[in-house]
């Protein structure tokens, strides 16, 4: 990469991680290109030669953020045979995402993000869970009961709680899993009884 392409890509990454910091503190609606510019400390026009619309910073900035926070795999169940394991699994990776995700969380906490590349990302985001959740739950995967109480652990508030500034994700994730596994067992066998 040359000189140049470089301190544009410096330019580039400023700008990205000023309207991420605008977008947390006043809202993606708060924001104006105008205070991108100038947290990022570019001229407007420099911000039109790197993101000509909103539209093209926002794409950027989501880019970013998903690559920071990549969805878990489908393959996180190879090899899990129980869902004892496949739960463990889906929270210890969860965990793994909550930490890694924590800048678009505090994003979605200040506006939620329902328009747009937004959107797009958000429905990619969710259809990857909800499949992540019906493969972790298998035989329960239709059990209303069993999928409710798994999307309320699977909250960020959840693991928050159960963090106290004191455990670590891996911590978490083995309390949860030793927390909800007896109660999924006995509902597995439940539905499994003739």
């Amino acid at each position: 990469m040359g000189e140049r392409a470089a301190l544009m890509e410096v330019t580039r990454a400023r700008i990205i991680e000023a309207a991420i910091a605008l977008y947390t503190e006043l809202g993606i609606s708060g924001t104006t290109m105008r205070e991108v510019a100038l947290r990022g400390d570019v001229a407007p026009g420099t911000l039109r030669n790197h993101f000509p619309s909103r539209d093209d910073l926002d794409r950027a900035i989501v880019e970013r953020l998903t690559a920071e926070a990549p969805l878990p795999e489908l393959s996180i169940f190879e090899g899990a045979d129980s869902m004892e394991e496949r739960l463990e699994r889906l929270i210890r990776v969860t965990g793994t995402f909550f930490d890694q995700s924590a800048r678009i969380q505090h994003m979605w906490r200040r506006e939620r993000m329902v328009a747009g590349i937004w959107a797009e990302a958000g429905a990619a985001y969710g259809a990857r869970w909800k499949e992540l959740v019906r493969l972790a739950l298998g035989p329960l995967a239709d059990d209303p009961e069993a999928l409710a109480i798994l999307w309320g652990i699977l909250e960020p508030a959840f693991f928050a709680s159960l963090r106290s500034g004191t455990r670590t994700t891996e911590e978490v994730s083995t309390l949860i899993t030793a927390l909800i596994s007896p109660w999924y067992a006995r509902r597995a066998a439940e539905q499994a009884a003739p």
